[in-house]
Formats: structure tokens, C-alpha cells, sequence
């Protein structure tokens, strides 16, 4: 993954990572992944719809620990 950006929207990373853009906001939601390190928030503080931004190396490091090592 090395040749994608760092930090990439929600419908390409989702791509990059080859999982659905609805399962990586779902682990979001569920706190599988930290604000500031996996993803980020680059619209307007208190915008009715955030947009988010991707780490698609960091995830990808967490998607392949195993679910028993996650915290």
C-alpha cells in the first residue's frame, strides 16, 4: 500500500482496503480505530455532515491482528 496517500476518502479507502465503505465507518463506530491515527476529520467543526479521511496503512494493521489481539 506504500504507492497510495496517506490519508484518502472514505469511497477509496474503503477500495484500498477491500472492504465496504459502510463495514469501515461501522468499525469506526464501534472504536476499532482512533481519531487522529486511522482517520480523520477535515470538514468544518460542527458541520451537519462530517466527511472523513482514511489511513488505509494504519487499518490495514489492524484489520490483520487478530481479533483476540485487538483492543
Amino acid at each position: 500500500m506504500a504507492s497510495t496517500p496517506q490519508w484518502l476518502d472514505t469511497a477509496a479507502a474503503a477500495a484500498v482496503l477491500g472492504i465496504s465503505a459502510r463495514q469501515l465507518r461501522k468499525l469506526r463506530k464501534e472504536g476499532l480505530f482512533k481519531l487522529g491515527k486511522h482517520y480523520r476529520i477535515p470538514s468544518a467543526p460542527g458541520a451537519s455532515r462530517p466527511t472523513y479521511q482514511w489511513h488505509c496503512d494504519r487499518i490495514a494493521e489492524v484489520l490483520g491482528t487478530p481479533l483476540e489481539k485487538r483492543n
